[in-house]
Formats: structure tokens, sequence, C-alpha cells
């Protein structure tokens, strides 16, 4: 049976896009999600995934400074555009522990723009940290070691007294189905 590999963990956008594929499209109904703790990962081991399916926003943007575009290049011959679609993400919160005033957050890197915009409205030099995926951006949050972060709402019910949403954002994202070569 084949695979539809993309981001985990589970709370993450892209496998609630997976999830919806295979809800909305019969097609892709038999196959199974293989969540990944990257998009990195998934390019660089194309080869093992060939048959398999690879589920990508185009707002991809890597830890190296690879963005959806220049992986879609790098990897057009082992990579065969089967679908594309556009759905609103999930709501996205900036958030802010009151307890920890220390200029620090942590996002996704796709949503960098969202915290410099914050950042120039309120005249802030935030230290941001970057992880892979927005689940982990609230796990981090929710150590208590960030003063501010964005991540899924689905997140929103373990904010603790101290936290408190001061954002909500719930853009569009296109999704890429390709099929492994």
């Amino acid at each position: 049976m084949p695979l539809i590999h993309t981001l985990g963990p589970k709370e993450t956008d892209s496998n609630l896009a997976a999830q919806n594929l295979q809800d909305g499209d019969p097609h892709y109904q038999s196959y199974g999600i293989k969540l990944h703790p990257d998009f990195a990962s998934i390019y660089e081991n194309l080869d093992q995934y060939s048959g398999d399916y690879f589920l990508v926003p185009v707002g991809y943007q890597g830890p190296d400074g690879d963005t959806w575009t220049s992986q879609h290049y790098a990897h057009w011959q082992q990579l065969s555009i089967q679908k594309t679609w556009a759905t609103p993400t999930m709501e996205m919160l900036l958030v802010e522990n009151t307890a920890q005033p220390n200029g620090r957050a942590v996002s996704h890197k796709t949503t960098k723009t969202l915290l410099e915009d914050f950042e120039k409205e309120n005249t802030l030099e935030l230290d941001i940290d970057f992880v892979p995926a927005k689940p982990l951006a609230a796990d981090a949050f929710l150590t208590g070691d960030y003063q501010y972060a964005i991540f899924s709402q689905n997140a929103e019910e373990q904010l603790q007294e101290n936290q408190r949403v001061i954002g909500r954002f719930q853009p569009e994202m296109i999704w890429c189905l390709y099929k492994i070569q």
C-alpha cells in the first residue's frame, strides 16, 4: 500500500491536510500516512520512497534557506505533481508569557514574518528560535522559557494563567501532492 509522506507530529497542518485528502478523494483513502520530523529528511530520502506520495505546503522553508520552489526544481526528475489545492491553515495563535519578560520567541520559520510584524508594531527586538513544526513551538513555549510564540490553535487549551493569546491568524495554504518516482 502506498504511503503519503508528510510532516509530523499528528497535530500539524500537514497531517490534517493528508487526512482531508484521504477523506475527500477516494483515490487516496486506502493510503497510509507516514509522519516525519521535518520535510528535509523526506527530500533527503526520496530514493527510499519510490512509488509513494509526498505532501508538502508551497510555503515550505527549510533550515538551510531552501524553499518549496528550490526543492521542486532540485528534485524535478523524482517528483511528479499529482494534485494541488488550497485550504485555510489551522488557526495560529501569537501568545505571550507575561511571567517571562526575556524577549525570546519560538516559532516555525514560515511564521517568521508574522513575528517580525509584531516586533515592528511594538518596537521590540526578539531573539527568535526556530523549530521544524508549529506543535514543537507550542511544546517549547509551554515549558516557560519563552516570552512569545506562534503555534496552532489546537494547543490553546494547554495555556496556563500567565500565558495569553495576543493575536490570531488563519491564512490559506497551497498544498502540493507529489508522486515519488
